[in-house]
């Protein structure tokens, strides 16, 4: 049996490791951060001014700004002879498997300075997770008061309307929008019980230590890769897409009382953003993004998983979407046919990475810059048509 002193002096031993450890991560730069936390007014946000590596999905330098989104930061006062642009979106737009400058909204702003012939700024206040009401909030509290002349909401159809209703999405932490008595109802009665704030004081302290300590965040780091590489092997011997999975279900027309109040609570919502963003004097806009199947290059596998699902095609969402806006008078633009002819041409994946599985997941750089090219191109038509 070791001593007291034989304990003391690998105790001592494994600290001055662990401290020689923690200088030598933080003079090279290593860091790997929890980038969001618990809030009582969307269930989570972005942590302000932290930074760090993210590789669970491709790989790209986060950094986030001073109001905790993933961007620089922003004067409140619009700079003289700007046009300033903000994008609500959940992770699609969040956009961290990618760098910066690769993503669609840095892509969209540099494309449309050069056609509109003036400096083009925008604004990044998409989270990861969030549904339509949580970007509704951060509308509200967030983007409006930077001033922009355009507010882009880039909506993922592949979970962005069963995110809005809880019955579908079961997400404890998150808030949710409801119809009562055809009167669209914040409820944010989960972010408000002794249960949330209890998670939300322990999380906090949990995540401030992590965040303390690049060690820890090494540790925490490792093993978050070592469990996307057991699901990783899983996922190779599955097939690409799995017809059974609740989350299609989108791609056919609502059959369920919950698919249905989802439509409902996600169409009224774009309508109150749509007034919001108007009594504020900007424009309004709403961008269908792609779902990975839905562009997959294989056209035989979109056929076969179509009919798997038993529909005709896979753009019953974007269509309605598309609907929903000219009914409500919103400016839209749909992503999925440019996007799905490119990758189809030209058999190109845009989705996926190669740590985690092409056709998969996120946009990867090419889909980003596909997507912000076609952005670009309906934003400057739209300009032009304005001037004319």
């Amino acid at each position: 049996m070791p001593g007291r002193r034989e304990i003391a002096l690998v105790v001592a031993s494994l600290l001055f490791a662990g401290i020689l450890t923690e200088i030598g991560l933080r003079v090279v730069g290593i860091a790997y951060p929890v980038f969001h936390r618990l809030e009582t007014l969307r269930g989570w946000s972005p942590q302000p001014g932290i930074s760090g590596v993210w590789m669970t999905e491709g790989e790209a330098l986060i950094e986030n700004n001073d109001e905790g989104f993933r961007d620089q930061n922003h004067t409140k006062a619009k700079p003289e002879g700007t046009l300033r642009i903000a994008v609500l979106g959940d992770s699609m737009s969040e956009a961290l498997a990618v760098p910066l400058e690769k993503t669609f909204w840095s892509i969209l702003g540099n494309r449309l300075s050069a056609c509109r012939g003036r400096k083009v700024e925008v604004l990044n206040f998409s989270v990861s997770g969030y549904g339509t009401a949580q970007q509704r909030l951060t509308l509200q509290h967030n983007a409006l008061k930077y001033t922009p002349d355009i507010v882009l909401l880039a909506f993922f159809t592949g979970n962005d309307v069963w995110n809005n209703e809880q019955a579908l999405d079961g997400h404890e932490d998150r808030v949710y929008y409801v119809i009562e008595n055809g009167v669209l109802t914040l409820d944010d009665s989960n972010t408000q019980t002794s249960r949330f704030q209890t998670k939300m004081f322990w999380r906090g302290i949990l995540n401030g230590t992590i965040n303390a300590s690049r060690l820890f965040q090494l540790v925490r780091e490792f093993s978050t890769r070592a469990k996307n590489m057991l699901r990783g092997e899983k996922r190779k011997s599955d097939t690409v897409f799995n017809a059974a999975s609740r989350d299609y279900e989108i791609f056919k027309a609502p059959a369920t009382p919950a698919w249905n109040r989802a439509w409902a609570t996600t169409e009224a919502l774009l309508a109150a953003m749509r007034d919001d963003v108007k009594t504020s004097g900007a424009d309004f806009w709403v961008a269908n993004l792609t779902a990975p199947v839905q562009v997959y290059p294989d056209p035989l596998v979109r056929k076969e998983f179509a009919a798997a699902l038993g529909v005709s095609d896979l753009d019953y969402p974007d269509r309605r979407i598309d609907d929903v806006a000219k009914h409500l008078g919103i400016s839209s633009v749909s992503l999925l046919d440019p996007l799905r002819t490119y990758a189809e041409t030209n058999k190109a994946y845009l989705h996926g990475f190669g740590n985690t599985r092409l056709g998969t997941g996120h946009w990867n750089a090419l889909g980003h810059r596909l997507a912000g090219e076609h952005l670009a191109h309906a934003l400057c038509a739209a300009g032009k048509a304005q001037t004319n």
